[in-house]
């Protein structure tokens, strides 16, 4: 992971002296189309994902709400202890076919101004309740792409657009943990009795979510593309039910003989309604994460 880190940054300081050197020339030629590949085609998008986190958790039977943007998610947590991810985009293409992945790993802990705790059968009679909420999981989709359809000229003579079927699948893992504090107080004329107690509940879960979903490429011009995907899922196989949607644009800026690179802005939202036994021994995961995505594209 670290050379290619490293083969990331050496190659970007490449392309920022290319830029620079065009820059200062008095003309610039404009961008032309690469010439078609014959054969396989490859791409690795490394994005951040500015998560929103909108739903509920149940953890053993305690539930959390949780309905907290990005920056309140900043404010209540310790960065990047508190908040980490990794996350990259793939795609593998050979003429009409491709082969799509997304992975992402995330950890984040919300104290407990973010957290609302739902009352519960188990839990009652205490005055002053706040939870925290521990969130640590990796998502990897795999799926395989047709192109059905192509168009030329949609939007100008040089432009082209594309569908795309896909069919695949999400797998899932999660760590979820719930730090309750509850506080009572009771006064009897000037004497104040306070009693605190803490409970933590923790549970891991995993499962497997089928997907089928459609994506459209457009290409505006030779330097900028649009990307819009959505899929559903779920099924009652892994999740009750699961969808996605991702518009993302990819502009340009350097180009090597063996390698083109872009530069990526969009927006992902994903969504899942899993759960699994009962009572104290209940988990539930319905949660909405949505937010802008940004990333580097390399394709080769």
């Amino acid at each position: 992971m670290k050379n290619v880190l490293v083969a990331f940054a050496v190659t970007l300081g490449l392309c920022s002296s290319a830029v620079a050197a065009d820059v200062a020339m008095p003309t610039k030629a404009p961008i032309t189309p690469p010439a078609p590949i014959q054969g396989w085609t490859y791409s690795l998008t490394p994005y951040f994902w500015a998560i929103s986190l909108d739903g509920s958790t149940t953890v053993k039977g305690r539930t959390s709400d949780v309905d907290v943007g990005f920056f309140n998610i900043l404010d209540h947590t310790q960065f990047p202890k508190g908040l980490f991810q990794l996350a990259a985009l793939g795609e593998a293409r050979f003429g009409r076919f491709a082969l799509l992945t997304d992975i992402l790993y995330m950890k984040v802990d919300l104290s407990a101004g973010a957290t609302r705790l739902r009352g519960t059968d188990a839990i009652g009679g205490a005055l002053g309740v706040s939870a925290g909420f521990g969130l640590e999981m990796t998502i990897a989709q795999v799926a395989a792409a047709y192109e059905i359809a192509r168009w030329n000229g949609l939007t100008s003579a040089a432009s082209t657009t594309a569908l795309d079927i896909y069919a695949g699948g999400r797998a899932w893992w999660q760590r979820a943990n719930v730090d309750i504090s509850a506080t009572g107080t009771l006064n009897i004329f000037d004497l104040t009795f306070t009693r605190t107690g803490v409970l933590s509940a923790e549970k891991s879960a995993s499962w497997f979510d089928p997907l089928v979903g459609m994506r459209l490429r457009h290409q505006f011009a030779p330097a900028w593309n649009l990307v819009v995907s959505g899929d559903v899922g779920g099924f009652d196989v892994g999740s009750k039910f699961t969808w996605q949607v991702l518009g993302a644009l990819d502009y340009e800026f350097c180009r090597s003989k063996s390698v083109t690179w872009s530069g990526m802005i969009g927006y992902k939202a994903l969504s899942a309604d899993y759960s699994q036994g009962s009572g104290l021994n209940h988990y539930e995961y319905d949660l909405t994460m949505h937010g802008p995505i940004f990333g580097v594209t390399a394709r080769f």
